[in-house]
């Protein structure tokens, strides 16, 4: 989902765009192009509304003032498919304390809706920070901590397999995000008969020939980028024909900045039998790459997250992002939902004039200039897409995700 605090430099991401109102227009012919469903969500307008959860509040500081840094952010929402039951995780930053010293940290909290999504009630935080010495350097003491989850039900025969996949890094007790170690970032890939059980679950992990080998991840290393520092991000799952897809976002680095133009989304697929541990990745190919997030208007795309829509299509979710080297920042512009004609030989669908099929656009306009954004959709909830709205500026990080009723 995909998903709001990212990369090494920046505490969280997020998105501005240029917003209308909700469209009408649903199941046009698929050879024709149509306007996309769009909202401008910002309060006020009867059509967005902020998500509550019963149990569940924003973090605060132990003497009950309100915290700068929290929220909740990086949703992702399945719909159980025997149950009914809809399942949303979600990242829940908040402050962990090295003796008198806040440290910014992230869990990804659980919540149960038995209702189609008018309501959903907290049921547990599935991970939670780990205390630990930095396998890549055994003098580091600091902290595990997980982001941008996605979970995913498959059933097979009346049962369900609960898939999971989410971000890892290192945190040290001093310097906070700024001093995550690059080589710590890693995919954990998780699976389970249920989504609450996705806590003790076996792990696998994924990572690129730069992530320290003592994290014990599986290099996964696209040719064309062989010979670049990066490291994966906001991994997304899908799953057909017995085969799970994991979609990652590159963030490749040239020097201290990223370098937009390798910055592309890529396709992963394995068949899921046994230990995810022992599972053994494909190469697939490129779904997005630069000229495509040019023309859906960023730099490239992030936060991505996979659903399917109202009427069977196959839909990406993500952010267009630019990145201001003044400011050591992405500027996300806006949620933008595109439909994908395949994984399996990756591909977004298009038109036959050649534009990209896209589905709805989600906008903030009353976002700062760090803008709002990572989304997610499961066409059964009543919620419609949910979407992240942020406030960041140089002393305060937070969040809050929202309904916006758009089903494409």
């Amino acid at each position: 989902m995909a998903k709001f605090l990212i990369m090494a430099h920046v505490l969280f991401m997020m998105t501005i765009l240029n917003g209308c109102s909700k469209d009408s227009a649903t199941n046009p012919p698929s050879d024709d192009k149509f306007d996309p469903l769009t909202i401008d969500c910002v309060p006020g307008n009867p059509n967005c509304a902020e998500l509550s959860i019963q149990g569940d509040a924003y973090y605060r500081f132990p003497n009950g003032d309100p915290s700068p840094f929290s929220g909740f952010a990086d949703p992702t929402i399945r719909k159980d498919p025997v149950s009914g039951d809809l399942w949303l995780a979600y990242s829940w930053p908040h402050y962990k304390f090295s003796g008198n010293t806040p440290v910014p940290s992230v869990d990804i909290h659980l919540a149960k809706s038995t209702d189609g999504g008018n309501s959903f009630v907290f049921m547990k935080t599935l991970w939670e920070k780990t205390a630990m010495v930095n396998p890549g350097n055994g003098t580091q003491q600091g902290f595990l901590d997980h982001e941008t989850a996605n979970l995913l039900p498959v059933e097979e025969n009346g049962s369900v397999t609960w898939y999971a996949a989410r971000l890892n890094y290192f945190i040290p007790e001093t310097g906070g995000f700024a001093a995550r170690p690059f080589d710590s970032f890693h995919i954990s890939v998780l699976k389970a008969s249920s989504p609450e059980e996705l806590t003790v679950a076996p792990v696998g992990k994924v990572g690129t020939s730069y992530t320290h080998a003592n994290w014990n991840a599986q290099p996964l290393m696209p040719a064309d980028l062989a010979s670049e520092a990066f490291f994966w991000n906001e991994p997304s799952l899908y799953y057909q024909n017995d085969k799970l897809y994991l979609i990652l976002v590159a963030f490749v680095y040239r020097g201290v900045d990223p370098y937009m133009p390798l910055n592309n989304v890529y396709v992963y697929s394995t068949t899921p039998s046994g230990d995810p541990n022992s599972w053994q990745w494909s190469y697939n190919g490129k779904l997005v790459d630069d000229a495509a997030a040019t023309e859906l208007g960023g730099e490239r795309l992030s936060q991505t997250d996979i659903a399917t829509g109202a009427n069977g299509e196959l839909l990406l979710i993500s952010s267009p992002d630019d990145y201001v080297s003044s400011q050591k920042e992405f500027n996300h512009k806006g949620c933008k939902i595109v439909e994908i004609e395949s994984l399996e030989n990756p591909e977004l669908a298009r038109y036959k004039n050649g534009s990209l099929k896209i589905k709805a656009i989600i906008t903030a306009s009353d976002a700062n200039a760090l803008g709002s954004g990572a989304s997610a959709y499961d066409a059964a909830s009543t919620s419609g897409i949910l979407f992240t709205r942020r406030n960041k500026t140089a002393t305060e990080l937070t969040a809050s995700i929202w309904r916006t009723g758009l089903k494409p």
